[in-house]
């Protein structure tokens, strides 16, 4: 079963939306029925309530006035009085049925018919169908007292009826309060977990997007982006996924054209550098100071050209072939002395102090890519350690790694491009010192590299005020990745 899919994210909002909303509908129906509900039973206990006082009122008024006309019609024998009698009669009777439809209470219903039987008796046997009979033979008119009394004791039972409403009413209040005073809490409550769960459906697409760019950008073109959610973003996954396999083969193109221009250029450089070389040991003749100085010059702009594209060469098997990593035996402190070496020209000439501080350490590993990894650092704090600077090699470690920490007192790195320097290709802001630019691959290689050996690097702070980077490999007994 396949749950509802909206066509697009403003759907899924609005529907989000309505959702979130309908709770505070429901609650503010349900409260103005309550409301309604209490008010109406309100306005029925006090029209309730002010007709019984009235009727009970009514009902001792008309037996007074009966009784009156019937002393009355005793003294006078005035005909016309019995027709006020049968008149109020009447009125007793209706008042009494209006009583018994509004009145809930059993005692006081049976108290009401009770008092219209007797009324009735009375009115039949004496006023109507016997008025005529000597006063002697005529019931007498104490009844008129007990029906008085009765009624006065229906208007008091009005009155405690009257009392028992307002109670029931003053409870009703209470629990509507009550019920008032919970819906919000519920409310919140309800609307919480409804905001969660369309956030969460809200944010997940969204977050996946952003991971997928995030892939993307980080040259990561291998997993599939797969997008969930309404069918708008779900398009948008199809073709950030269509990108993907475009940059992969974009990024597959480059490699290869680096590779073959790489493999060019490394041709008429080699003859180049020979040509240098041969001129350097005068094998064509003498050369003079100057000769000699431009001879130099040249080889060492060749041997940084070689670097460069060693460099692209390195960049183009590490992405295409990826090969396998030795795991020799080597003296990790006699390579960084080695590469070092190859350096001691240039930092002569820019008159850096060198500051080597080597721990005797071994470690499994292949002595070309570490080799390159040393390089790199080293050349990169060169190129960008002012003239008369300093430039720290430390090399330490304990029984389960070691740490190489190339540290120089350059301009340093900008915060904002901490995590852009192992990109391919990119290259930072800071300038830098040497006739010839890089190509931006040195730290994506020293990354690579690293990882191949199971270690990692980072970038610190460095006492010397500029870049500082630290590598952490495993020692000798560590395993090294295929």
């Amino acid at each position: 079963m396949r749950f509802y899919r909206p066509k697009s994210f403003l759907t899924l909002v609005l529907i989000g939306f309505a959702v979130v909303s309908l709770p505070l509908l429901l609650a503010l129906v349900n409260a103005e029925i309550f409301m309604s509900r209490l008010a109406r039973r309100s306005s029925d206990a006090i029209h309730r309530s002010v007709a019984m006082i009235q009727g009970s009122r009514s009902l001792l008024d008309e037996l007074l006035f009966m009784e009156r006309r019937a002393r009355q019609y005793q003294v006078l024998g005035d005909p016309e009085l019995l027709q006020d009698i049968s008149a109020r009669h009447l009125q007793f009777v209706q008042t009494i049925d209006r009583m018994l439809d509004l009145s809930g209470d059993e005692e006081q219903r049976r108290r009401l018919l009770t008092l219209k039987d007797e009324e009735e008796a009375l009115y039949l046997h004496w006023l109507k169908i016997f008025p005529d009979l000597p006063v002697t033979e005529q019931p007498p008119m104490d009844r008129f007292a007990q029906l008085s009394a009765q009624a006065r004791q229906i208007y008091l039972d009005s009155q405690v009826l009257v009392v028992r409403e307002a109670e029931a009413m003053q409870e009703a209040t209470r629990q509507a309060r009550s019920f008032l005073a919970w819906l919000p809490l519920l409310l919140v409550v309800v609307t919480t977990v409804i905001v969660s769960l369309f956030t969460t459906l809200l944010a997940k697409p969204i977050r996946q997007l952003a991971q997928a760019i995030n892939r993307l950008g980080e040259g990561d073109f291998q997993e599939p982006v797969r997008i969930g959610g309404p069918r708008d973003l779900e398009y948008l996954g199809l073709r950030l996924d269509w990108l993907r396999v475009r940059l992969g083969e974009v990024e597959r193109d480059k490699s290869r054209f680096l590779a073959h221009v790489s493999h060019e250029l490394k041709t008429p450089l080699s003859s180049l550098r020979e040509g240098s070389e041969l001129l350097a040991d005068e094998a064509v003749g003498p050369l003079s100071e100057a000769q000699q100085e431009v001879v130099g010059i040249l080889r060492r702009n060749g041997l940084q050209l070689q670097k460069l594209i060693d460099n692209l060469l390195g960049y183009s098997r590490a992405q295409a072939e990826r090969p396998t990593c030795r795991r020799d035996r080597l003296d990790f402190a006699y390579l960084v002395e080695t590469v070092v070496a190859d350096h001691r020209a240039m930092i002569m000439k820019k008159q850096i102090r060198l500051e080597l501080k080597l721990t005797p350490l071994t470690v499994r590993g292949d002595g070309e890519r570490l080799a390159v990894v040393v390089d790199n650092l080293l050349s990169n704090a060169v190129k960008f350690t002012p003239p008369e600077g300093e430039i720290r090699v430390r090399l330490v470690g304990n029984k389960n790694q070691i740490m190489l920490e190339v540290s120089d007192s350059g301009p340093g790195i900008p915060e904002d491009e901490h995590s852009k320097i192992y990109r391919p290709f990119y290259q930072t802001g800071t300038p830098h010192v040497g006739p010839v630019s890089g190509t931006g691959l040195g730290l994506s290689i020293v990354k690579e590299y690293v990882r191949d050996h199971n270690g990692h690097i980072r970038l610190c702070a460095g006492l010397l005020g500029g870049a500082c980077f630290q590598v952490l490999l495993p020692r000798e007994e560590g395993e090294l990745r295929p």
